[in-house]
């Protein structure tokens, strides 16, 4: 009787075994469902990483790559117009302390002050060009028979004389009367009346450029050479270090 029991029994021991395997092995498979592996947990935070790196990047690149071109050509264009202004003004001044004769030409041209207001337009939207008092005009050498009607040239008043006018010219001839050669027929633009016919021998050049206001200015650099070096490197002194702080800013 006793072996009949224990064999009944063994059956439900194995059946209860088998049972509690069964639900250790699904708590095991759930348990590793919820649970990361080491390759999900190891590839999540390369993968944000590369993204967060690589983002930046490129748009540092992209950026850095638009904006150093202009801000070369911005300091570029900076750096001629200032050096362009300082040289302009030093060696006009140069021309104008050591150049006292007005026949004396630099590179083909001359600088002379306005003293009078002869060429003040008085029709400005016909008479362009013109200038007053205290301005100084840059003058190019060019040969008498060269200037045409509408330009404004520097000429003597006689052959002999030492002295310039600068005015328009209104007509140009091939001949004066029984003398053939190129004359012209010139005005001031604030005058009222002709001047006397210019032969082409007593023209000296064609204004090109006015620079308005500075004749004091380079007058007094005539006569106080040293005094304007002193000056002039003391603005070229601060203008660089106006640059310097804007540039650097």
């Amino acid at each position: 009787m006793r072996e009949e029991r224990n064999k009944k029994q063994q059956p439900n021991k194995r059946k209860r075994t088998a049972k509690s395997s069964a639900k250790q092995a699904v708590i095991e498979k759930s348990s590793n469902r919820s649970k990361p592996t080491a390759k999900s947990v190891n590839k999540k935070p390369h993968a944000r990483k590369n993204k967060k790196k690589q983002v930046p990047i490129s748009k540092r690149k992209k950026s850095i790559a638009h904006h150093k071109p202009q801000k070369t050509v911005y300091t570029l264009l900076f750096n001629v117009i200032f050096y362009g202004f300082i040289l302009f003004v030093v060696i006009g001044s140069i021309i104008f302390a050591t150049t006292k004769n007005a026949d004396k030409s630099v590179l083909g041209h001359r600088f002379l002050g306005v003293l009078t207001d002869s060429m003040v337009p008085r029709d400005p939207e016909k008479q362009k060009g013109g200038f007053h008092s205290g301005d100084v005009i840059i003058i190019k050498n060019i040969a008498g028979n060269e200037a045409e009607v509408g330009d404004i040239i520097t000429f003597r008043p006689s052959i002999k004389s030492q002295a310039f006018l600068t005015h328009r010219v209104k007509e140009k001839l091939d001949h004066l009367g029984e003398t053939k050669g190129t004359y012209y027929i010139t005005q001031g633009d604030a005058n009222l009346a002709e001047d006397v016919p210019v032969n082409e021998k007593q023209v000296i050049g064609k204004k090109i450029l006015v620079i308005p206001k500075i004749g004091a200015f380079l007058s007094f650099v005539r006569e106080n050479p040293f005094v304007s070096i002193i000056f002039l490197i003391s603005v070229f002194g601060f203008i660089t270090i106006i640059r310097y702080y804007i540039l650097n800013k």
